[in-house]
């Protein structure tokens, strides 16, 4: 059950898919939208590091810093203004948070009080980077304990998802997030299995279908032979699905350093929403 929801906005390219698609899925629940916009105080804490082990002095001035944390905090009351004009064309409830500190920290900090966090595949250096996920992006997934919706620039309805599934324990726990998905959004759900043993592959189908039984949704059921990263991307594309979930498979204690290999593949090749379960 999503009560709460967290949409972390930034003024990049990728905002207008976070608010729309938190504002959708915060009335499909009837749940309390969070947009938290973050004045990223490592410009500061990076300038005076700069200046103190560098080649050149650069250590900013007062006067510097005042101005510079000045025109950030105006950015971060610009951005939550758009995000309210919009959440207040609807009966959405929200609050509207700007808190200064270190961007992953400061979002597993107000993860605590939500359900579901919604954030962008990249940040507001977007147009600078690689076509990966971003760094804010990366450190959130390895740290934070829970659901992450990463979402594409281009906001996309949901009309079709497919959850990726293989016993583990953080699969088990997107099968359940999954089906309260799919009946929220009286949508049709594929589970796909990705098992080099065919025998395997179904019995791990069987069991994800027997926990659905009860949810009376429209289901289908895939078992493909080969990588899963590679099954999971390509079922993507022949069943033209507008959401994938899966588990965050990870190294327990050790997830913040490393993900698992087929995490890691998909969040860095997907071009749709991706929700992923810890």
């Amino acid at each position: 059950m999503i009560k709460s929801i967290l949409a972390t906005v930034d003024g990049s390219v990728y905002s207008n898919s976070v608010v729309r698609q938190s504002i959708q899925l915060a009335q499909k629940y009837g749940a309390f939208l969070r947009f938290l916009t973050i004045v990223d105080i490592r410009i500061f804490k990076w300038a005076v590091y700069i200046g103190a082990d560098g080649f050149l002095p650069m250590i900013p001035t007062a006067s510097y810093q005042k101005e510079t944390q000045k025109i950030l905090e105006e950015k971060a009351e610009e951005v939550l203004k758009k995000c309210a004009q919009q959440a207040r064309k609807t009966k959405v409830e929200f609050v509207s948070t700007k808190i200064a500190g270190s961007p992953v920290e400061v979002i597993c900090e107000q993860a605590r009080m939500v359900d579901l966090i919604i954030m962008g595949r990249r940040g507001e250096y977007a147009p600078w980077g690689r076509k990966q996920m971003g760094a804010t992006l990366d450190g959130t997934v390895r740290e934070a304990n829970k659901p992450i919706l990463v979402l594409p620039k281009e906001y996309r309805a949901i009309r079709k998802m497919m959850l990726a599934y293989d016993r583990s324990p953080q699969a088990n726990h997107a099968l359940q997030i999954a089906a309260d998905f799919a009946l929220r959004m009286k949508s049709p759900l594929i589970v796909l299995a990705a098992d080099s043993d065919s025998m395997s592959g179904r019995k791990t189908i069987d069991e994800a279908l027997e926990y659905l039984r009860p949810f009376e949704l429209k289901l289908s059921a895939k078992v493909s032979k080969g990588r899963a990263g590679e099954e999971i991307l390509r079922t993507c594309r022949t069943e033209e699905v507008d959401l994938v979930i899966m588990g965050v498979h990870g190294h327990k204690r050790l997830r913040e350093a490393l993900l698992g290999s087929t995490t890691e593949e998909v969040l860095r090749k997907i071009e749709l929403p991706l929700l992923l379960v810890s």
